[in-house]
């Protein structure tokens, strides 16, 4: 799985790589060492636990000298790398977020009330739909100014609520791309089901589908 992401950063002409490792660090050192069999480089920004999606990315601060992309690493996607970039560098700001709709079916009816608890409306079981945090993101290197060091940190519930509360500027980028946070078995498994039987959808640009 990771080596599809790095496969799909480098099809978007991405070779230089820092990979942020803790849980299974030699492992993922021993396969892939410095990148060479992939046609890529790859740096390790290690640390001895795992320290969050935000704590992990300040290992990194040493390899940063310009903006950079991020993705959580149990993340498959097809989202078009080139236009998330372009967004962030057009809006300017610290970091750019990109999202996934999703839509949630309500279990129950949905009333609707005026301001006199008069029945004005009902749907039935509706459908309400949402964006999400695809955790991928375009980050500008002072991002990690914010992040303290050597501690468990979230970007989600701390880093972003952080600046947003300070005024940075953050923005938000979305299209209808294929993307599947593979956190389990389950997800492992139908995922890689998708990807056996041929779906484009999984292939990075510029491959063919085996």
């Amino acid at each position: 799985m990771l080596e599809r992401t790095l496969r799909y950063f480098e099809s978007y002409g991405i070779r230089d790589f820092v990979l942020c490792v803790a849980y299974l660090k030699k492992q993922i050192m021993d396969t892939f060492k410095d990148g060479a069999a992939l046609g890529v480089e790859i740096q390790y920004a290690e640390a001895e636990q795992p320290l969050g999606t935000a704590g992990q990315l300040k290992t990194a601060n040493a390899f940063v000298d310009g903006p950079f992309l991020a993705i959580n690493g149990d993340i498959i996607t097809n989202l078009n790398i080139t236009n998330l970039v372009a967004t962030h560098r057009k809006k300017g700001g610290i970091a750019t977020i990109a999202l996934k709709e999703f839509g949630v079916r309500m279990p129950y009816g949905h009333v609707i009330l005026n301001g006199d608890g008069k029945v004005t409306a009902f749907e039935e079981k509706p459908t309400l739909s949402y964006m999400a945090n695809a955790g991928i993101y375009v980050l500008e290197p002072r991002l990690l100014e914010f992040i303290p060091q050597g501690r468990v940190c979230s970007l989600e519930t701390e880093t972003f609520p952080s600046i947003i509360a300070k005024g940075e500027q953050v923005n938000s980028y979305y299209e209808s791309a294929y993307w599947a946070d593979v956190g389990s078995m389950a997800d492992f498994e139908r995922v890689n089901n998708e990807a056996l039987s041929n779906s484009s959808a999984l292939v990075p640009p510029g491959e063919n589908p085996r």
